[in-house]
């Protein structure tokens, strides 16, 4: 590329964002190195019968939909190590009600059997004088989910509510023809109001509304059920810093119990942890000789690290994954693929401002509808695919482009003009576009800068990237707790191995007899 084009793309709109995710303020790393995208892979081959490693012995993704007994049986003792670590690292973790999927024999059962309950009931209301048996046993179901959504603070209210809904009482009225079913309904709904979240105030109210007795329970489950759901994602909350140091410890003790087996069996347990390293080591020396320096002061335990980490986004796939970091394998190319995904969409946009020139400069409007349009054709593509869908962008993007021209009064453009952009929007599916690696290394460069300095304010955003600013900082944020907790667990080991590279590399440079 030569320096006219590198000077249209800098002239990128920069821009400023303050990130939603505290993390991005709250990295430890002490080097400020912004190293060349790691070209250089070694071909070693570890040992793969290490691979992966013992300890490890829970899928990458654990299991979604868990019972609140089995959240707290994981803060008690982190029994559950797959729980507990996804819970340490996604902020946004939140449990969410299993439904069967749609069509399945397990949905079409459970809608048979709900339905066969509702209608005997029904009949026996349609019965002279109504049959209310089946409401004690809606009763009895009600209060033992109520009794469930209490806190141990709630005493009195626990007694409250064993008293009113005494279901020895109830049948005795029900027998002598006392029993109220909407007494018991509205008491219920007002105890679900107390203990309900803020949220759930417009349920509440829609509950007050409805008279009819079937629908009004079949509601006042459904609402427990959110209720239950409510009261685990805000214990998850309250003791998710808890959860985070026993993960880590526990961690830690089952990593040791690996290395110890390992070592007694003659294996480094260790082997993919040192190459993966020495990798970044090995960057960061052939960038200190571009540079000119002889004595290279980037090469800190640190800048190592952290250059590793910055590694991991655009992981060979025929590199073997570190044994430190084989838990969360899935969730580091799940970042690797959202940031090459921006960087694609920040590539397109560059080159369609570039060639079509005056005529769309200034048009914010404009690439806020590219962008949109753009993340929609390309979700969810994988790499190999990408030739294909990158003509549906091109198409799309000169439809916009042209809509756009004509509503601001500028002739259209001509048929060779469109052929132009199409081919160089479609010459950017690979990586190797000089367009889309200058892109690539101004959005490493940038995550590499939030974790290797400490920062209290606003960060600028790469050139190119101001119309992703809030994706890329979501992005940076899930990256930055994945590291962060990583780094808490493993970081003596990294800096023992850093150590160990700096150290032969001292003596190499150290004069000799």
């Amino acid at each position: 590329m030569d320096g006219q084009d590198e000077d249209k793309l800098n002239n990128s709109i920069d821009g400023e964002f303050t990130p939603e995710q505290d993390e991005l303020n709250k990295s430890t790393a002490s080097t400020s190195s912004e190293p060349e995208a790691e070209k250089k892979r070694r071909t070693q081959t570890p040992s793969p019968h290490r691979y992966p490693p013992s300890f490890v012995n829970v899928p990458a993704s654990p299991p979604k939909f868990m019972s609140l007994d089995e959240i707290m049986a994981a803060a008690a003792g982190v029994k559950n190590m797959s729980l507990a670590h996804e819970i340490a690292v996604d902020a946004n973790f939140k449990l969410e009600k299993l439904e069967p999927s749609e069509n399945s024999f397990e949905k079409k059962v459970k809608e048979v059997v709900h339905k066969a309950f509702w209608d005997a009931f029904q009949e026996k209301l349609n019965e002279d004088p109504p049959e209310l048996g089946h409401a004690v046993v809606l009763i009895q179901e009600v209060k033992e989910n109520l009794l469930a959504l209490l806190l141990p603070q709630h005493v009195r209210l626990k007694t409250q509510i064993g008293e009113v809904l005494d279901i020895e009482l109830i049948q005795q009225k029900l027998e002598n023809n006392a029993f109220d079913i909407y007494y018991y309904s509205d008491y219920i709904i007002g105890i679900m109001a107390k203990l309900c979240s803020p949220a759930r105030d417009d349920n509440i109210a829609k509950l007050k509304e409805i008279k009819d007795i079937i629908p009004l329970f079949q509601e006042i489950f459904a609402m427990l059920d959110l209720m239950k759901m409510d009261m685990a994602n805000f214990t998850i909350q309250q003791i998710r810093p808890y959860l985070q140091q026993q993960s880590m410890e526990y961690e830690k003790t089952k990593f040791e119990e690996f290395l110890k087996t390992q070592k007694e069996s003659g294996i480094d347990g260790l082997e993919l942890t040192k190459i993966w390293l020495k990798r970044s080591f090995d960057a960061l020396k052939d960038q200190a000789a571009e540079e000119g320096a002889t004595s290279p002061a980037m090469l800190t335990p640190a800048a190592i690290v952290n250059e590793a980490y910055v590694s991991l986004l655009s992981w060979d796939e025929n590199q073997l994954f570190p044994e430190t970091l084989v838990m969360d394998q899935g969730r580091f190319t799940d970042v690797g693929d959202k940031i090459h995904s921006l960087t694609l969409l920040a590539s397109i946009l560059l080159v369609t401002y570039s060639t079509v020139g005056a005529p769309i400069a200034g048009l914010q409007k404009l690439k806020e509808k590219l962008t949109s349009e753009i993340m929609v054709i390309l979700d969810g593509t994988e790499q190999k695919d990408l030739p294909s869908m990158m003509s549906n962008v091109a198409e799309q993007v000169n439809k916009n482009v042209n809509e756009y021209m004509s509503e601001h009064g500028f002739h259209p453009r001509e048929e060779m003009q469109q052929t132009a952009l199409s081919g160089q929007i479609t010459s950017l599916s690979t990586r190797e576009h000089p367009v889309y690696k200058v892109m690539y290394k101004r959005i490493r460069d940038f995550i590499l800068h939030i974790i290797s300095q400490r920062h209290s304010g606003p960060l600028k955003v790469p050139p190119g990237f101001s119309v992703v600013e809030n994706e890329l900082g979501k992005i940076c944020g899930q990256f930055l707790r994945l590291i962060s907790h990583n780094r808490a667990t493993f970081s003596s080991y990294y800096t023992d191995i850093a150590n160990e590279l700096m150290q032969i590399q001292m003596e190499d440079l150290s004069p000799r007899g």
